[in-house]
């Protein structure tokens, strides 16, 4: 069977993020679909079947996380979603990681880390192709528990994202 390129599935309400998001995407080599609230959203998950989803979290028409819950619903719940959100609550990446995501990222993010991300979700999820990416070295820091295993990013640079990886109880 043939690899194919990854298709990537964006929802987000901000117009200017989603053309940013979709042309950072697209020249990394993806095939991006765009959705502006979350009923499209939806509704472009189901049509277009993405390997990844990149969704905010507050936009008009549902949050992000229930999204999440209907896409699992429709059978798609395969697929790995990253959220993004500018809200700075606390408990969004215990709600993100409570409906499965793969990585949260707050606003304003480092474009290269959420490609890595993006990279990182695809080769966990399935056997599409999808680029490397940047050959520049990651800024994430990172903590490995007694077994050695890679623990939870931590904070760098104001930006918190939530990793599939496994976490220490603490």
């Amino acid at each position: 069977m043939s690899k194919t390129t990854a298709k990537i599935l964006v929802i987000e309400d901000d117009a200017r993020i989603a053309t940013a998001l979709s042309i950072r995407l697209s020249n990394a080599g993806y095939d991006v679909a765009t959705a502006s609230d979350g009923l499209e959203g939806l509704k472009r998950a189901v049509e277009v079947r993405p390997d990844l989803i990149i969704s905010d979290i507050w936009m008009p028409g549902s949050v992000g996380f229930l999204v999440a819950e209907r896409i699992k619903a429709f059978g798609l719940g395969s697929i790995p979603v990253i959220f993004i959100t500018a809200n700075k609550k606390k408990n969004l990446s215990r709600l993100a990681r409570d409906v499965g995501a793969a990585e949260f990222f707050e606003k304003p993010y480092d474009p290269e880390e959420l490609l890595a991300a993006v990279a990182r979700a695809l080769k966990q999820s399935s056997a599409v192709s999808h680029p490397s990416p940047s050959s520049s070295p990651s800024r994430r820091r990172s903590r490995k528990d007694e077994q050695g295993t890679r623990a939870r990013p931590v904070e760098v640079s104001g930006n918190r994202r939530l990793s599939s990886a496994p976490q220490r109880k603490t």
